[in-house]
């Protein structure tokens, strides 16, 4: 219970770096010190976490009274209760320290690409290289496994790239998500990358076709895919052996 506890406050901690960095590392500059995008007044120190504004009950700016935004209180409680619910089920372990690491990548991607439709190489690079150095630690995954799934990821999506970018013009699908899928394909490995794969497609297309039909969006806006590519990554690292399972049994 107390790890659990422990593990939810540093998911809360790892938020609000990960908030303060899904703002700057867009505007091409290194972490700084939370303040206001408004004014650009430095927060004061009960504001540097959007949980702690909101408690407070003082979620604006005290310099131009621009509200903090509800995306830092849902990353940090998002991010938390994510931290706490993977120590409930992994307990200590190296896979357990990945895990956290690859939900901290995920976090700041989604905020980019959904905020800025960007996906940074700065951000993709590294986790590349920390989900090869992870394939010889995971239990589950040897390090030929992760690179034939990076492989996999980074050629399907390439192909998808090229082929979408042709049909529905530039910016379909850009380089961020091919570099983000050869990541997805390294943390789950071969064959599992083929179940993200197949995860990413469906789900991508459920969510298009509501958008499409609430008219959230047209068939000539372009939504960011890397949602969907994080989604079905999260999905098979957690239970990409029961569903495949489950697949097998049904289809046997």
């Amino acid at each position: 219970m107390w790890m659990t506890l422990a593990l939810f406050f540093l998911g809360i901690l790892v938020g609000g770096v990960v908030n303060q960095l899904g703002s700057d590392l867009p505007a091409r500059r290194g972490l700084t010190e939370p303040h206001c995008p408004y004014c650009g007044e430095e927060r004061p120190w009960w504001q540097w976490f959007g949980v702690s504004a909101y408690l407070a009950g003082q979620p604006e700016c005290p310099s131009c009274g621009a509200a903090v935004g509800l995306r830092r209180p849902l990353v940090e409680v998002g991010l938390g209760l994510t931290y706490g619910t993977l120590w409930g089920t992994m307990g200590p372990s190296i896979e357990l320290a990945f895990y956290l690491l690859y939900a901290a990548i995920f976090a700041l991607i989604l905020i980019t690409d959904i905020e800025r439709r960007l996906i940074l190489n700065v951000v993709t690079y590294p986790a590349i290289g920390l989900g090869f150095v992870a394939s010889f630690f995971m239990p589950t995954i040897t390090w030929w496994s992760a690179l034939v799934g990076g492989a996999i990821g980074l050629v399907f999506f390439y192909l998808t790239a090229v082929v979408g970018n042709g049909l529905f013009g530039a910016g379909a699908m850009g380089g961020g998500d091919v570099k983000l899928a050869a990541f997805v394909g390294l943390i789950t490995g071969y064959p599992l990358v083929i179940e993200a794969i197949v995860l990413t497609i469906l789900i991508g297309a459920v969510v298009s076709l509501v958008l499409l039909v609430v008219r959230a969006r047209s068939l000539d806006d372009h939504v960011p895919y890397g949602p969907f590519l994080v989604a079905g990554a999260v999905i098979t690292l957690l239970w990409g052996y029961r569903i495949a399972e489950w697949f097998l049994y049904r289809s046997g």
